[in-house]
């Protein structure tokens, strides 16, 4: 029998060979759940040492049924779905694994910029239909504005990797960086209203939380020009969904590029998916080979910490 019990919440890799190589160092076995719910939480892992968690609701009651859980190693960088003050309550460590997709989400996000720009889904839909020479005008990225809101780890790797296209200006909305900091990067700091009017391209790398939900409604889209390009990498409810498909639909801003979403999956039955000026993708940016074993790397070495009584690289609580 293993020394250890290790739970993944709810499996959603093809596999998890990286997680097992590690964990047998420490002599723990792996068992793959698939917890839809707090009941099946509490049900399946409550004998586990530690619980390899992704997007199950690691509420209040589930906590409450784990009985002998010493760590949740969330797969990703944020840990909405864990309740914080119950684990720490309980004596369960937190964990997270926040610098594993700065480069993948960055990466993303100046993908969807330039498919905003150059209207690259709709012209490849179209020519497949047999069109040709369509006539939708697109854009140059050379002597543009960008404003990053949020200017952690992603935005930061997004300003670095667009500094060679020749913009005009890059600014930032971050109310927890200092104007210094940023101009060391080669960035203005700016308030989040300067920021709407300024830019031509406004790239989202927030948190979701009671302060950023609905960051972007109707009032903030008023401010903003009639050619600027929305991207959203981070999470869906920055965005009120009704506010900004009213403003693609009117032409009110020119394009929006999103990844994450207020309902996910979306569905093909999402108005967003009847507009040619909105570049849909699937909660994806992280998602690369090299991000994912990255993850799955740190996430599993967080639990090897915490059980053998070390401080985890990356604790949460």
């Amino acid at each position: 029998m293993a020394k250890y019990s290790v739970c993944v919440s709810d499996k959603r890799h093809a596999d998890y060979n990286v997680e097992r190589e590690i964990l047998a160092s420490i002599d723990a076995e792996l068992t793959l759940c698939e917890c839809a719910t707090a009941e099946d939480i509490a049900e399946k892992c409550a004998q586990a040492d530690a619980i390899l968690l992704d997007l199950a609701p690691m509420t209040a009651a589930a906590i409450a049924g784990l009985k002998k859980c010493k760590v949740i190693s969330r797969y990703g960088v944020g840990y909405e779905n864990v309740d914080l003050a119950a684990a720490t309550a309980a004596g369960i460590r937190v964990t997270n694994v926040p610098d594993y997709c700065m480069e993948d989400v960055s990466d993303h996000a100046l993908a969807l910029i330039l498919s905003c720009l150059r209207h690259v889904p709709m012209r490849d839909r179209m020519v497949r239909q047999g069109a040709w020479n369509l006539q939708a005008p697109s854009f140059r990225l050379a002597g543009k504005t960008m404003g990053v809101i949020g200017a952690g780890r992603i935005g930061r790797a997004l300003i670095r990797k667009v500094s060679g296209f020749g913009l005009k200006e890059v600014v930032a909305y971050d109310p927890y960086i200092s104007a210094e900091d940023l101009a060391s990067i080669g960035v203005r700091k700016v308030g989040l209203e300067e920021l709407l009017a300024l830019s031509d391209i406004i790239s989202l790398h927030l948190h979701a939380n009671a302060e950023t939900a609905g960051i972007i409604n109707k009032d903030t889209i008023a401010l903003m020009k009639p050619n600027a390009i929305l991207i959203n990498v981070s999470r869906g409810p920055l965005i009120r969904d009704e506010d900004l498909i009213e403003a693609l639909r009117q032409g009110r801003i020119l394009a929006a590029g999103l990844d994450t979403h207020n309902h996910e999956p979306l569905g093909a039955d999402s108005p967003f998916c009847s507009l040619d000026n909105v570049v849909l993708t699937d909660h994806t940016a992280y998602s690369t080979a090299e991000g994912v074993l990255e993850l799955k790397t740190k996430a599993a070495q967080n639990v090897v910490d915490v059980l053998t009584g070390k401080e985890p690289r990356y604790p949460v609580n």
